[in-house]
């Protein structure tokens, strides 16, 4: 049976799948996130499948969306459309916990869970990125993610591209063991 919790073996951030894209019939995926204090989330990143809506649990989140920056406390909600670049971070000397519902839910669940059962095998650096080139592609395609300072357009290439000859070298089934 598959954790409910997994935790970024370098960050201490801890993703709870709270509803998965199973359990709702691929309408959503709810997680609750755990950041540390002076926690980063990930770079600014675009996604063109869904959609992101961030509620505060507890503390204070810093989330970017577009070219603004909010500051969220306790309650407070914020939705990072499709095409939109966006990150989080807490840059408080508190914990934050709070929940995001992706819509649709797409294969984020599968990435996360396959991106940290990498760091905890030891298959990624001390930043948690995955040493096998064909591993971070899969990871990224999987979770529709594009880094938002970068050509979205070579990306978009590089990762179908990519994907498609880490299929053809075997590089993806023994990845399954992560979701199993």
């Amino acid at each position: 049976m598959l954790a409910q919790t997994i935790t970024h073996k370098y960050t201490g951030e801890q993703i709870t799948f709270v509803e998965t894209a199973e359990q709702t019939n691929g309408k959503h995926l709810l997680i609750e996130v755990a950041l540390p204090p002076l926690g980063d989330g990930p770079p600014l990143h675009v996604h063109d499948s869904f959609v992101e809506h961030f509620i505060v649990l507890e503390g204070i989140l810093t989330v970017i969306v577009g070219n603004r920056k909010h500051t969220l406390h306790e309650g407070d909600h914020i939705t990072a459309p499709m095409h939109t670049a966006h990150t989080f971070t807490n840059n408080s000397d508190a914990p934050v916990r709070f929940s995001v519902r992706l819509t649709p839910p797409q294969q984020f669940e599968q990435s996360a869970r396959i991106h940290y059962g990498l760091m905890q095998d030891g298959l990624t650096d001390d930043k948690g990125t995955p040493k096998n080139i064909f591993h971070l592609l899969y990871i990224l395609q999987l979770q529709n993610t594009l880094i938002a300072d970068k050509s979205i357009r070579a990306q978009r290439i590089l990762l179908r591209v990519g994907t498609q000859i880490g299929k053809f070298l075997g590089m993806y089934h023994p990845l399954n063991k992560y979701l199993r």
